[in-house]
């Protein structure tokens, strides 16, 4: 059936499976940042690319790690599906990553 309303909704159990393997990777992604190694990279981006299936571009972001605090910045470029979904990402990762990581949605 054709619909003239796309969804444009996040694919919340690969948002699930996203923080479940960034919570599995999180030594390595850590120890990525410290060595200047930019392959965590990719494996973020090919798991995070699930999450907003409706949203076509490339996705954006950056991870800091400093002082046993981590910062993953999420640029939305202004796109209200990007703005709401991100939150929707915020709010679904685990307790145990959130005591030490920040997730930030920018423009």
């Amino acid at each position: 059936m054709f619909s003239i309303f796309s969804k444009k909704s996040m694919d919340e159990l690969a948002g699930k499976n996203f923080w479940a393997w960034f919570e599995e990777q999180e030594e390595w992604i850590i120890n990525c940042i410290s060595n200047h190694d930019s392959s965590f990279v990719w494996a973020i981006d090919e798991r995070l690319k699930p999450v907003f299936p409706y949203f076509k571009k490339e996705l954006e972001f950056q991870l800091g790690y400093n002082d046993g605090k981590g910062e993953f910045f999420f640029f939305h470029f202004g796109n209200i599906n990007l703005i709401r979904d991100a939150d929707t990402l915020s709010q679904m990762m685990p307790e145990s990553i959130s005591e030490h990581w920040t997730f930030i949605a920018e423009k």
